[in-house]
Protein backbone atom coordinates (compact mmCIF):
# COMPACT_ATOMS: atom_id res chain seq x y z
CA UNK A 1 0.00 0.00 0.00
CA UNK A 2 2.98 2.27 0.52
CA UNK A 3 4.45 1.88 -2.59
CA UNK A 4 1.76 2.54 -4.35
CA UNK A 5 0.71 5.66 -2.14
CA UNK A 6 4.10 6.10 -3.15
CA UNK A 7 3.83 5.96 -7.03
CA UNK A 8 0.32 7.85 -6.93
CA UNK A 9 2.47 10.97 -5.00
CA UNK A 10 5.23 10.47 -7.83
CA UNK A 11 3.00 10.79 -10.82
CA UNK A 12 0.91 12.96 -8.50
CA UNK A 13 4.26 15.39 -8.71
CA UNK A 14 4.71 15.34 -12.17
CA UNK A 15 1.31 16.31 -13.25
CA UNK A 16 1.26 19.20 -10.96
CA UNK A 17 5.11 20.24 -12.45
CA UNK A 18 3.29 20.13 -15.79
CA UNK A 19 0.45 22.53 -14.53
CA UNK A 20 2.78 24.63 -12.98
CA UNK A 21 4.76 25.00 -16.29
CA UNK A 22 1.79 25.70 -18.44
CA UNK A 23 0.65 28.06 -16.04
CA UNK A 24 3.92 30.16 -16.00
CA UNK A 25 3.55 30.12 -19.98
CA UNK A 26 0.52 31.62 -20.13
CA UNK A 27 1.30 34.80 -18.32
CA UNK A 28 4.41 35.26 -20.28
CA UNK A 29 5.26 38.08 -22.99
CA UNK A 30 4.27 37.16 -26.45
CA UNK A 31 7.60 36.80 -28.71
CA UNK A 32 8.16 39.79 -31.33
CA UNK A 33 6.01 43.09 -30.91
CA UNK A 34 7.14 46.53 -32.32
CA UNK A 35 11.00 47.15 -32.53
CA UNK A 36 12.78 49.79 -30.41
CA UNK A 37 13.46 52.66 -32.79
CA UNK A 38 14.00 55.12 -30.18
CA UNK A 39 17.48 56.13 -29.82
CA UNK A 40 18.68 56.02 -25.87
CA UNK A 41 18.21 60.01 -24.40
CA UNK A 42 21.01 61.05 -21.49
CA UNK A 43 19.06 61.73 -18.18
CA UNK A 44 21.87 63.50 -16.38
CA UNK A 45 25.59 64.15 -16.80
CA UNK A 46 28.22 64.25 -13.87
CA UNK A 47 29.40 65.91 -14.10
CA UNK A 48 27.22 68.80 -15.37
CA UNK A 49 27.97 69.14 -19.32
CA UNK A 50 29.34 72.78 -19.72
CA UNK A 51 31.40 72.75 -16.28
CA UNK A 52 34.41 74.90 -16.34
CA UNK A 53 37.41 74.53 -13.69
CA UNK A 54 37.39 70.87 -13.91
CA UNK A 55 40.18 68.29 -13.78
CA UNK A 56 38.16 65.57 -15.48
CA UNK A 57 38.91 61.97 -14.14
CA UNK A 58 35.43 60.58 -14.70
CA UNK A 59 32.77 61.17 -16.92
CA UNK A 60 29.01 59.11 -15.52
CA UNK A 61 26.19 59.75 -18.06
CA UNK A 62 22.60 58.25 -16.92
CA UNK A 63 20.24 56.94 -19.80
CA UNK A 64 16.48 56.55 -20.00
CA UNK A 65 17.12 52.32 -20.85
CA UNK A 66 19.68 50.22 -21.19
CA UNK A 67 22.73 50.45 -22.87
CA UNK A 68 26.33 49.25 -24.38
CA UNK A 69 29.68 50.37 -25.64
CA UNK A 70 30.55 49.93 -29.46
CA UNK A 71 33.80 50.45 -30.54
CA UNK A 72 33.61 52.98 -28.16
CA UNK A 73 37.27 54.25 -28.19
CA UNK A 74 37.11 54.59 -32.49
CA UNK A 75 34.20 56.45 -32.29
CA UNK A 76 35.12 58.87 -29.37
CA UNK A 77 36.22 62.09 -30.93
CA UNK A 78 38.13 64.42 -28.41
CA UNK A 79 39.36 67.71 -29.31
CA UNK A 80 41.91 69.14 -28.87
CA UNK A 81 43.31 65.29 -28.27
CA UNK A 82 44.03 64.21 -25.12
CA UNK A 83 47.68 62.19 -24.35
CA UNK A 84 45.55 59.47 -23.35
CA UNK A 85 42.88 56.60 -23.91
CA UNK A 86 39.79 57.07 -22.03
CA UNK A 87 38.21 53.12 -20.20
CA UNK A 88 34.28 52.83 -20.67
CA UNK A 89 32.95 50.99 -18.49
CA UNK A 90 29.05 50.40 -18.74
CA UNK A 91 26.49 48.84 -16.10
CA UNK A 92 22.62 49.10 -16.56
CA UNK A 93 21.56 52.26 -17.89
CA UNK A 94 24.91 54.07 -16.66
CA UNK A 95 27.95 54.50 -18.71
CA UNK A 96 31.36 55.81 -16.79
CA UNK A 97 34.20 56.95 -18.74
CA UNK A 98 37.25 57.55 -16.92
CA UNK A 99 40.76 59.55 -17.58
CA UNK A 100 43.37 60.41 -16.19
CA UNK A 101 43.49 64.26 -15.30
CA UNK A 102 47.18 65.80 -16.47
CA UNK A 103 46.11 63.89 -19.76
CA UNK A 104 44.24 67.74 -20.05
CA UNK A 105 45.95 70.91 -21.00
CA UNK A 106 45.11 73.87 -18.53
CA UNK A 107 42.92 76.89 -19.30
CA UNK A 108 41.45 74.73 -22.16
CA UNK A 109 38.15 73.88 -23.46
CA UNK A 110 37.62 70.75 -24.35
CA UNK A 111 34.48 68.82 -26.60
CA UNK A 112 33.87 64.54 -26.29
CA UNK A 113 32.06 63.24 -29.17
CA UNK A 114 30.70 60.01 -28.74
CA UNK A 115 29.45 59.20 -32.48
CA UNK A 116 28.07 55.68 -32.40
CA UNK A 117 29.28 54.91 -29.44
CA UNK A 118 26.58 54.35 -26.97
CA UNK A 119 23.81 51.98 -28.39
CA UNK A 120 20.55 50.89 -26.47
CA UNK A 121 20.61 47.07 -24.95
CA UNK A 122 18.25 45.49 -27.77
CA UNK A 123 17.95 47.16 -31.30
CA UNK A 124 21.59 49.34 -31.36
CA UNK A 125 20.12 52.22 -31.93
CA UNK A 126 23.11 54.97 -31.31
CA UNK A 127 22.61 57.93 -28.53
CA UNK A 128 22.36 60.71 -31.61
CA UNK A 129 24.45 63.73 -31.49
CA UNK A 130 25.56 63.34 -28.00
CA UNK A 131 28.72 65.58 -26.74
CA UNK A 132 30.08 66.62 -23.56
CA UNK A 133 32.08 69.92 -23.26
CA UNK A 134 34.14 71.52 -20.29
CA UNK A 135 37.00 73.64 -20.07
CA UNK A 136 39.90 73.09 -17.50
CA UNK A 137 40.41 76.99 -16.74
CA UNK A 138 37.65 79.37 -15.62
CA UNK A 139 36.42 80.45 -19.23
CA UNK A 140 34.09 78.03 -21.26
CA UNK A 141 34.27 78.44 -25.20
CA UNK A 142 30.42 79.12 -26.01
CA UNK A 143 30.77 80.81 -29.57
CA UNK A 144 28.86 78.59 -32.42
CA UNK A 145 28.72 78.38 -36.72
CA UNK A 146 25.57 77.52 -38.47
CA UNK A 147 24.61 77.12 -41.91
CA UNK A 148 22.27 75.10 -43.80
CA UNK A 149 23.04 71.92 -46.23
CA UNK A 150 20.56 71.59 -48.89
CA UNK A 151 20.67 68.78 -52.20
CA UNK A 152 22.19 70.06 -55.34
CA UNK A 153 19.39 69.22 -57.49
CA UNK A 154 16.16 69.67 -55.08
CA UNK A 155 17.40 72.58 -52.94
CA UNK A 156 15.55 70.65 -50.07
CA UNK A 157 17.63 70.02 -46.85
CA UNK A 158 19.55 67.14 -46.22
CA UNK A 159 19.73 65.72 -42.73
CA UNK A 160 21.68 63.51 -40.75
CA UNK A 161 25.31 64.83 -42.04
CA UNK A 162 28.02 64.96 -39.56
CA UNK A 163 29.30 68.47 -40.33
CA UNK A 164 33.32 68.62 -39.45
CA UNK A 165 34.72 71.74 -38.16
CA UNK A 166 38.69 72.99 -38.96
CA UNK A 167 40.85 75.87 -37.44
CA UNK A 168 40.91 77.63 -41.53
CA UNK A 169 44.83 77.26 -41.02
CA UNK A 170 43.89 73.72 -41.74
CA UNK A 171 45.50 72.78 -45.15
CA UNK A 172 42.67 71.50 -47.85
CA UNK A 173 44.76 69.08 -48.12
CA UNK A 174 45.04 67.89 -44.44
CA UNK A 175 41.16 68.04 -44.59
CA UNK A 176 41.06 65.41 -47.65
CA UNK A 177 43.61 63.46 -46.41
CA UNK A 178 41.79 62.70 -42.61
CA UNK A 179 42.75 65.49 -40.43
CA UNK A 180 40.62 65.40 -37.47
CA UNK A 181 38.16 68.08 -36.41
CA UNK A 182 37.99 70.27 -34.03
CA UNK A 183 34.09 70.51 -33.10
CA UNK A 184 31.29 68.16 -34.73
CA UNK A 185 27.93 68.63 -35.72
CA UNK A 186 25.22 67.11 -37.42
CA UNK A 187 22.34 68.41 -39.33
CA UNK A 188 19.13 68.33 -38.79
CA UNK A 189 16.14 67.42 -41.12
CA UNK A 190 15.90 70.90 -43.19
CA UNK A 191 19.77 70.72 -42.90
CA UNK A 192 20.81 73.31 -40.89
CA UNK A 193 23.61 73.00 -38.57
CA UNK A 194 25.48 74.44 -35.12
CA UNK A 195 28.72 73.87 -34.53
CA UNK A 196 29.53 74.53 -30.89
CA UNK A 197 31.95 75.57 -28.03
CA UNK A 198 34.28 77.22 -30.39
CA UNK A 199 36.91 79.63 -29.41
CA UNK A 200 37.65 82.98 -31.22
CA UNK A 201 39.15 82.94 -34.88
CA UNK A 202 38.11 81.83 -38.56
CA UNK A 203 36.74 78.13 -39.74
CA UNK A 204 36.27 76.17 -42.25
CA UNK A 205 33.54 73.32 -42.59
CA UNK A 206 32.59 70.11 -44.47
CA UNK A 207 29.43 68.55 -44.32
CA UNK A 208 29.59 64.97 -45.26
CA UNK A 209 27.59 61.42 -45.20
CA UNK A 210 30.06 59.77 -43.27
CA UNK A 211 28.79 56.58 -44.47
CA UNK A 212 32.02 53.99 -42.23
CA UNK A 213 31.76 56.79 -38.76
CA UNK A 214 35.20 57.90 -39.15
CA UNK A 215 34.99 61.63 -39.32
CA UNK A 216 36.52 62.23 -42.25
CA UNK A 217 35.64 62.12 -46.12
CA UNK A 218 36.05 59.52 -48.07
CA UNK A 219 36.06 59.40 -52.15
CA UNK A 220 32.64 58.46 -53.04
CA UNK A 221 30.67 59.87 -50.25
CA UNK A 222 28.45 62.56 -50.69
CA UNK A 223 29.57 66.09 -49.03
CA UNK A 224 29.08 69.59 -49.04
CA UNK A 225 31.46 72.40 -48.36
CA UNK A 226 32.15 76.40 -48.86
CA UNK A 227 35.05 77.42 -50.26
CA UNK A 228 34.22 80.65 -47.69
CA UNK A 229 36.38 80.59 -44.02
CA UNK A 230 33.55 82.11 -41.36
CA UNK A 231 34.78 83.84 -38.03
CA UNK A 232 33.27 81.91 -34.89
CA UNK A 233 29.77 83.59 -33.92
CA UNK A 234 28.64 83.79 -37.37
CA UNK A 235 26.35 81.80 -39.93
CA UNK A 236 27.25 80.96 -43.71
CA UNK A 237 25.40 83.06 -45.71
CA UNK A 238 24.13 80.79 -49.09
CA UNK A 239 23.44 76.96 -48.48
CA UNK A 240 25.83 74.24 -49.02
CA UNK A 241 25.34 72.28 -52.17
CA UNK A 242 25.44 68.82 -50.89
CA UNK A 243 26.17 66.12 -53.99
CA UNK A 244 27.75 62.70 -54.68
CA UNK A 245 31.74 62.63 -55.58
CA UNK A 246 33.33 60.06 -57.57
CA UNK A 247 34.11 56.92 -55.78
CA UNK A 248 37.51 55.31 -56.41
CA UNK A 249 38.37 53.56 -59.16
CA UNK A 250 38.61 49.83 -58.97
CA UNK A 251 41.55 48.42 -60.35
CA UNK A 252 41.41 47.39 -63.62
CA UNK A 253 41.75 43.64 -64.62
CA UNK A 254 41.58 41.07 -66.94
CA UNK A 255 39.02 38.85 -65.02
CA UNK A 256 38.55 35.71 -67.65
CA UNK A 257 39.80 34.84 -71.41
CA UNK A 258 38.67 32.07 -73.47
CA UNK A 259 39.90 31.13 -77.38
CA UNK A 260 38.49 28.45 -79.79
CA UNK A 261 40.14 26.54 -82.17
CA UNK A 262 38.82 29.58 -84.83
CA UNK A 263 41.10 31.59 -83.41
CA UNK A 264 37.90 33.64 -81.53
CA UNK A 265 38.54 35.11 -78.43
CA UNK A 266 36.25 36.54 -75.54
CA UNK A 267 37.45 38.60 -72.50
CA UNK A 268 35.83 39.97 -69.24
CA UNK A 269 37.96 43.10 -68.78
CA UNK A 270 35.84 46.10 -67.18
CA UNK A 271 36.57 49.71 -67.78
CA UNK A 272 37.25 51.91 -65.16
CA UNK A 273 36.15 54.62 -66.85
CA UNK A 274 34.18 55.21 -69.63
CA UNK A 275 37.08 57.41 -72.20
CA UNK A 276 39.67 54.80 -71.04
CA UNK A 277 41.90 54.94 -74.13
CA UNK A 278 42.71 50.79 -74.64
CA UNK A 279 44.92 48.49 -76.91
CA UNK A 280 45.12 44.64 -76.91
CA UNK A 281 47.54 42.30 -78.11
CA UNK A 282 47.51 38.36 -78.49
CA UNK A 283 50.29 36.58 -77.78
CA UNK A 284 51.66 33.19 -79.34
CA UNK A 285 54.88 31.79 -78.05
CA UNK A 286 56.22 35.58 -78.20
CA UNK A 287 55.12 36.58 -81.20
CA UNK A 288 51.94 38.90 -82.06
CA UNK A 289 49.22 38.12 -83.94
CA UNK A 290 47.61 40.23 -86.32
CA UNK A 291 44.52 40.63 -84.56
CA UNK A 292 40.60 43.22 -84.65
CA UNK A 293 38.63 43.65 -81.87
CA UNK A 294 35.61 45.47 -80.47
CA UNK A 295 34.19 46.14 -77.24
CA UNK A 296 30.16 45.92 -75.56
CA UNK A 297 30.78 46.90 -71.78
CA UNK A 298 32.57 44.52 -69.83
CA UNK A 299 33.12 42.34 -72.72
CA UNK A 300 36.21 42.50 -74.98
CA UNK A 301 36.11 40.01 -78.92
CA UNK A 302 39.18 39.58 -80.33
CA UNK A 303 39.82 37.36 -83.16
CA UNK A 304 42.72 36.27 -85.19
CA UNK A 305 42.88 37.73 -89.52
CA UNK A 306 42.56 34.39 -90.25
CA UNK A 307 41.12 31.66 -88.55
CA UNK A 308 43.38 28.82 -87.35
CA UNK A 309 44.37 26.59 -84.10
CA UNK A 310 45.71 29.16 -81.11
CA UNK A 311 47.49 26.79 -78.44
CA UNK A 312 46.72 28.78 -75.01
CA UNK A 313 47.40 32.53 -76.85
CA UNK A 314 48.19 34.98 -74.03
CA UNK A 315 46.02 38.44 -74.03
CA UNK A 316 47.80 41.25 -73.24
CA UNK A 317 45.19 44.65 -72.53
CA UNK A 318 47.39 47.60 -72.06
CA UNK A 319 45.96 51.56 -71.06
CA UNK A 320 47.76 54.86 -70.91
CA UNK A 321 49.20 54.29 -67.14
CA UNK A 322 48.60 49.93 -66.40
CA UNK A 323 48.53 47.23 -68.27
CA UNK A 324 47.17 43.61 -67.31
CA UNK A 325 47.71 39.97 -69.32
CA UNK A 326 45.81 37.13 -68.92
CA UNK A 327 46.37 33.62 -70.39
CA UNK A 328 43.47 32.51 -72.28
CA UNK A 329 41.84 28.77 -71.63
CA UNK A 330 41.29 27.27 -74.43
CA UNK A 331 37.52 25.61 -75.43
CA UNK A 332 36.94 23.14 -77.99
CA UNK A 333 34.07 24.00 -79.07
CA UNK A 334 32.87 27.82 -81.06
CA UNK A 335 31.92 30.06 -78.47
CA UNK A 336 28.74 32.07 -79.89
CA UNK A 337 27.04 31.35 -82.87
CA UNK A 338 25.84 33.13 -86.15
CA UNK A 339 22.40 32.26 -85.62
CA UNK A 340 22.67 34.67 -81.68
CA UNK A 341 21.71 37.83 -83.43
CA UNK A 342 19.25 40.10 -81.74
CA UNK A 343 17.88 43.91 -82.55
CA UNK A 344 18.78 46.22 -80.36
CA UNK A 345 15.07 48.04 -79.72
CA UNK A 346 11.64 46.69 -78.08
CA UNK A 347 8.46 45.28 -80.22
CA UNK A 348 6.98 48.76 -80.44
CA UNK A 349 9.39 51.98 -81.46
CA UNK A 350 9.51 54.91 -82.22
CA UNK A 351 10.26 55.43 -85.77
CA UNK A 352 13.94 55.07 -87.81
CA UNK A 353 15.50 55.33 -91.12
CA UNK A 354 18.17 52.54 -90.10
CA UNK A 355 18.23 49.48 -88.15
CA UNK A 356 21.25 47.73 -86.37
CA UNK A 357 21.41 43.79 -85.39
CA UNK A 358 24.37 42.24 -83.38
CA UNK A 359 25.70 38.80 -84.23
CA UNK A 360 27.28 36.52 -81.52
CA UNK A 361 30.24 36.08 -84.44
CA UNK A 362 32.65 37.80 -86.48
CA UNK A 363 30.66 38.26 -89.85
CA UNK A 364 32.60 37.86 -93.53
CA UNK A 365 29.49 38.73 -95.66
CA UNK A 366 26.25 39.04 -96.03
CA UNK A 367 24.07 38.41 -98.95
CA UNK A 368 21.20 40.98 -99.49
CA UNK A 369 19.39 39.39 -102.16
CA UNK A 370 17.99 36.56 -99.23
CA UNK A 371 16.93 39.80 -97.00
CA UNK A 372 13.20 40.77 -97.38
CA UNK A 373 11.78 43.96 -95.47
CA UNK A 374 7.72 43.78 -95.37
CA UNK A 375 5.68 47.20 -94.12
CA UNK A 376 2.24 45.63 -94.23
CA UNK A 377 1.38 43.47 -96.56
CA UNK A 378 4.14 45.08 -98.78
CA UNK A 379 7.18 43.03 -99.55
CA UNK A 380 10.66 44.74 -101.13
CA UNK A 381 13.90 42.89 -101.75
CA UNK A 382 16.80 44.72 -100.08
CA UNK A 383 19.68 45.58 -102.35
CA UNK A 384 23.38 46.12 -101.88
CA UNK A 385 23.06 49.86 -100.77
CA UNK A 386 20.51 48.66 -98.11
CA UNK A 387 22.29 45.96 -96.06
CA UNK A 388 25.42 47.29 -95.06
CA UNK A 389 28.04 45.08 -93.04
CA UNK A 390 30.01 47.11 -90.06
CA UNK A 391 33.58 47.67 -91.09
CA UNK A 392 36.18 44.50 -89.00
CA UNK A 393 38.25 47.48 -87.21
CA UNK A 394 34.74 48.58 -85.80
CA UNK A 395 34.24 44.65 -84.97
CA UNK A 396 32.78 43.19 -87.82
CA UNK A 397 29.47 42.01 -86.10
CA UNK A 398 26.72 44.35 -86.62
CA UNK A 399 24.68 44.51 -89.78
CA UNK A 400 23.02 47.60 -90.85
CA UNK A 401 19.55 48.08 -92.90
CA UNK A 402 17.88 50.99 -94.72
CA UNK A 403 14.53 51.15 -93.56
CA UNK A 404 13.20 54.18 -94.22
CA UNK A 405 10.02 53.86 -91.94
CA UNK A 406 6.28 55.83 -90.98
CA UNK A 407 4.67 55.81 -87.98
CA UNK A 408 1.94 53.35 -86.97
CA UNK A 409 3.18 50.30 -89.23
CA UNK A 410 4.10 46.82 -89.03
CA UNK A 411 7.62 45.92 -89.93
CA UNK A 412 8.83 42.34 -90.43
CA UNK A 413 12.18 41.35 -91.41
CA UNK A 414 12.86 37.79 -93.11
CA UNK A 415 17.05 36.37 -93.62
CA UNK A 416 16.82 32.79 -95.65
CA UNK A 417 19.35 30.46 -94.99
CA UNK A 418 22.49 31.81 -96.37
CA UNK A 419 21.49 35.48 -95.79
CA UNK A 420 24.58 35.63 -93.40
CA UNK A 421 28.37 34.19 -93.06
CA UNK A 422 30.13 34.03 -90.07
CA UNK A 423 34.37 34.86 -90.49
CA UNK A 424 34.61 31.19 -90.12
CA UNK A 425 32.81 30.46 -93.55
CA UNK A 426 29.85 28.89 -91.57
CA UNK A 427 25.99 30.24 -92.92
CA UNK A 428 22.74 30.48 -91.47
CA UNK A 429 20.65 27.15 -92.10
CA UNK A 430 17.35 28.31 -90.72
CA UNK A 431 14.94 31.38 -91.70
CA UNK A 432 15.60 34.28 -89.32
CA UNK A 433 11.97 36.35 -88.66
CA UNK A 434 12.10 39.74 -86.53
CA UNK A 435 8.89 41.80 -86.05
CA UNK A 436 8.24 45.28 -85.07
CA UNK A 437 5.88 47.90 -85.27
CA UNK A 438 5.78 51.72 -85.06
CA UNK A 439 4.48 54.05 -82.73
CA UNK A 440 1.79 56.00 -84.10
CA UNK A 441 2.11 59.45 -84.40
CA UNK A 442 -1.04 60.39 -81.69
CA UNK A 443 1.47 58.50 -79.50
CA UNK A 444 3.43 61.27 -78.36
CA UNK A 445 2.63 64.31 -76.50
CA UNK A 446 4.96 67.73 -76.86
CA UNK A 447 6.10 69.69 -73.83
CA UNK A 448 7.11 73.32 -74.33
CA UNK A 449 8.83 75.04 -71.57
CA UNK A 450 9.39 78.93 -71.20
CA UNK A 451 11.97 79.80 -69.34
CA UNK A 452 12.36 83.45 -67.81
CA UNK A 453 14.73 84.94 -64.92
CA UNK A 454 17.24 83.48 -65.82
CA UNK A 455 20.61 84.72 -63.58
CA UNK A 456 23.55 83.41 -66.14
CA UNK A 457 23.77 81.10 -69.18
CA UNK A 458 23.07 77.05 -68.56
CA UNK A 459 21.44 73.61 -69.46
CA UNK A 460 17.74 73.29 -69.86
CA UNK A 461 17.46 69.41 -68.93
CA UNK A 462 14.33 67.48 -70.00
CA UNK A 463 14.75 63.36 -68.58
CA UNK A 464 12.46 60.39 -67.86
CA UNK A 465 11.61 60.23 -63.91
CA UNK A 466 13.90 58.73 -61.79
CA UNK A 467 16.90 59.55 -64.15
CA UNK A 468 17.38 63.27 -64.15
CA UNK A 469 21.21 63.31 -65.36
CA UNK A 470 20.52 61.00 -67.72
CA UNK A 471 20.99 63.22 -71.07
CA UNK A 472 17.49 62.34 -72.76
CA UNK A 473 17.47 66.38 -74.14
CA UNK A 474 19.93 68.71 -72.83
CA UNK A 475 19.84 72.15 -74.35
CA UNK A 476 22.11 75.10 -74.04
CA UNK A 477 20.22 78.54 -72.85
CA UNK A 478 22.02 82.07 -73.39
CA UNK A 479 19.42 84.02 -71.78
CA UNK A 480 15.50 83.78 -70.80
CA UNK A 481 14.11 82.04 -73.72
CA UNK A 482 11.27 79.51 -74.90
CA UNK A 483 12.58 75.53 -75.57
CA UNK A 484 10.17 72.51 -76.84
CA UNK A 485 10.24 69.06 -77.77
CA UNK A 486 7.60 67.95 -80.10
CA UNK A 487 7.56 64.21 -79.38
CA UNK A 488 8.53 62.94 -76.06
CA UNK A 489 6.99 59.12 -75.40
CA UNK A 490 4.17 59.12 -72.35
CA UNK A 491 5.78 58.76 -69.01
CA UNK A 492 6.53 61.03 -65.88
CA UNK A 493 9.81 63.59 -66.54
CA UNK A 494 11.93 65.75 -64.61
CA UNK A 495 13.04 69.50 -65.77
CA UNK A 496 15.93 70.90 -64.54
CA UNK A 497 18.50 73.43 -65.22
CA UNK A 498 22.17 73.71 -64.91
CA UNK A 499 23.77 77.04 -64.09
CA UNK A 500 27.26 77.94 -66.25
CA UNK A 501 28.12 80.39 -63.30
CA UNK A 502 31.15 80.96 -64.79
CA UNK A 503 30.29 80.78 -68.52
CA UNK A 504 32.80 78.20 -69.11
CA UNK A 505 30.30 75.31 -70.88
CA UNK A 506 30.94 73.19 -68.63
CA UNK A 507 28.73 72.15 -65.61
CA UNK A 508 30.80 72.24 -62.68
CA UNK A 509 30.44 68.81 -60.63
CA UNK A 510 31.36 68.22 -56.95
CA UNK A 511 35.62 68.02 -56.59
CA UNK A 512 36.41 68.05 -53.21
CA UNK A 513 40.11 67.68 -54.48
CA UNK A 514 39.96 71.22 -56.32
CA UNK A 515 38.18 72.84 -53.57
CA UNK A 516 35.77 72.42 -56.40
CA UNK A 517 31.91 72.66 -55.20
CA UNK A 518 29.05 72.22 -57.81
CA UNK A 519 27.16 74.81 -60.03
CA UNK A 520 23.55 75.91 -59.02
CA UNK A 521 21.10 73.35 -60.49
CA UNK A 522 17.60 74.20 -60.47
CA UNK A 523 15.56 71.40 -59.97
CA UNK A 524 11.32 71.62 -60.43
CA UNK A 525 9.62 70.08 -57.87
CA UNK A 526 6.53 69.10 -60.16
CA UNK A 527 7.05 66.10 -61.95
CA UNK A 528 5.93 66.56 -65.95
CA UNK A 529 3.44 64.28 -66.88
CA UNK A 530 3.45 63.54 -70.73
CA UNK A 531 0.46 61.89 -72.41
CA UNK A 532 -0.24 60.61 -75.78
CA UNK A 533 -1.36 63.36 -78.04
CA UNK A 534 -1.40 66.08 -75.38
CA UNK A 535 0.60 68.79 -75.91
CA UNK A 536 1.75 70.83 -72.73
CA UNK A 537 3.03 74.37 -71.82
CA UNK A 538 5.29 75.19 -68.35
CA UNK A 539 6.13 78.61 -67.60
CA UNK A 540 8.80 78.48 -65.39
CA UNK A 541 10.30 81.51 -63.42
CA UNK A 542 14.21 80.98 -61.56
CA UNK A 543 13.39 83.40 -59.37
CA UNK A 544 9.38 82.15 -58.10
CA UNK A 545 8.66 78.81 -56.91
CA UNK A 546 5.20 78.64 -58.43
CA UNK A 547 4.68 77.29 -61.44
CA UNK A 548 2.13 77.21 -64.16
CA UNK A 549 1.12 74.20 -65.99
CA UNK A 550 -1.48 74.48 -68.65
CA UNK A 551 -2.69 72.05 -71.37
Amino acid sequence: MGMKQGNGGVRMGWFLGIALAIGCAQVSSPAGGPLDETAPQVLEMTPPNGSSDLQLESLTLRFDEFVVSRNAVQQMLISPPIAGIPQFKTKGKEVHVLFESEWFEAETTYVLNFGDALVDLHESNPAEALFFAFSTGSELDTLTLEGQVVDHLTGSGVGALRTLFFKDSTPWDSIWGGERPVSVAITDQEGFFRGSFLATGQYKAIAVDDVNRDYRWNPGESLAFSNVSVAAGKKWAAPWLFAPTVPPLLPAYIASASVDSSGFMRVLAPKTEEEMEEEWTVLVDDKALDILWCRTGDSVKLWTQEPQFLESPRVIWTWVDGSDSLQARLTRSPMGSALNMAPQWPAKTEVRNERTWEFGRVLRAVDPALWTLREDTITRLLSQSDVTLSESSKGGNSVEIRTEEVSGQKYELTILPGGVMSREGSSVQDTLLWKWQTWPEDHFGSFTLVLSDLSGPGWIRCSPKGKSMAELSRIRCESDTTVGWPKLSPGQYEVGFELDANNDSIWQAMDPLRQQTPESYFYLPKTLDIRSNWELEWTWSLKIEGEELEQ
